[in-house]
């Protein structure tokens, strides 16, 4: 602004032009400052715990539609609890309610928020294709080494379960027992939780379809040996529940699974440290078209995991549609 305007403005006048100035000034900062952490690759966390116009964390509202959209028979509500500071996650199925807290993706009843580092996010990041070994480095090669040790798994996060209990009335073994049910699967009988007889079944009409035209996948039905579901267990060493302990899990074996490369354990038992290194094409695996059909009913294949089991699936629809918002994390 010229001297010239200033010398004929009065002095009130020039007073609130200043003032006028440095309120514009200051808005400008802090417009900057509000957008750079969203930028900023250091603080992509803060982009998906950014609230919305009702105060709720970005990821807990994709969460929320993710989990309605993967169980629609289960009604879910949430508030916050001003004296826990935390989402409380209200679940209801028939005259059944249960209350969970979001913590930060873990869904913890309130006795275990005092202990949730101990539990891994309800919803976590798979893959979309297994890693090709051959593009690991050293640096990772030492680590996925490090995460399979007996010592890291004894201590490591666990998955949590609460968020189940009510879908599947998984509070004791009883309970979940009477809804555990035997039924066919590809020509195998297999106990598994009634709730996922259905998308089992629709996995099983599309992969036989499928058969009539390609040769593969009709050889893998006829290589299956066992599939087995249901079984009351912790993961191998951890203090987690596995989810064949929910009948939520199957493991499809082939004949002579004994000679064949098909779980990081057993090889790991044999004495193969570098089993992570193990090239894709020499761990026996199931066609990538079966694969796909199990992840399109909600089945995640253990295939794609750091600590691969080619064997097993979990019903988990929850993780398929989610992997949109856990890739963000």
């Amino acid at each position: 602004m010229s001297a010239e305007i200033l010398g004929n403005m009065s002095k009130h006048r020039r007073i609130a032009v200043f003032a006028l100035a440095g309120i514009l000034i200051a808005a400008v900062f802090v417009l900057v400052f509000a957008i750079l952490p969203g930028l900023s690759g250091d603080n992509k966390r803060s982009g998906l715990f950014a609230q919305d116009s009702n105060g709720m964390p970005s990821r807990l509202n994709a969460e929320l539609a993710v989990l309605k959209a993967a169980y629609p028979s289960i009604t879910i509500a949430s508030t916050f609890d001003s004296q826990i500071g935390d989402w409380k996650i209200t679940m209801t199925k028939g005259g059944s309610t249960k209350d969970l807290y979001w913590a930060e993706g873990r869904y913890l009843p309130k006795e275990l928020l005092a202990s949730k580092d101990n539990y891994r996010t309800l919803i976590f990041y798979i893959p979309k294709k297994p890693e090709d070994p051959s593009t690991f480095k050293k640096e990772q090669i030492e680590k996925i080494r490090e995460f399979g040790s007996s010592e890291s798994r004894e201590s490591a996060p666990v998955s949590p379960t609460s968020f189940f209990e009510i879908i599947y009335n998984t509070s004791s073994r009883e309970d979940l027992e009477a809804h555990i049910v035997k039924t066919e699967f590809l020509g195998k009988r297999v106990n598994v939780h009634e709730l996922i007889v259905e998308p089992l079944k629709k996995v099983e009409s599309k992969i036989l379809s499928i058969s009539r035209t390609d040769e593969q996948v009709r050889d893998f039905i006829q290589s299956i040996g066992s599939i087995d579901g249901y079984s009351w267990r912790q993961i191998r060493d951890t203090s987690g529940m596995s989810f064949h302990s929910m009948g939520l899990a199957i493991d499809i074996l082939p004949r002579g699974w004994q000679d064949k490369i098909v779980y990081w354990n057993w090889e790991k038992n044999k004495g193969n440290d570098d089993w992570m290194l193990i090239p894709l094409e020499d761990r026996w695996a199931p066609p990538d078209l079966v694969v796909d059909i199990f992840e399109d009913e909600g089945f995640v294949w253990g295939g794609k995991w750091t600590v691969w089991d080619n064997m097993h699936f979990e019903y988990r629809p929850e993780m398929i549609l989610g992997r949109d918002v856990a890739e963000r994390d």
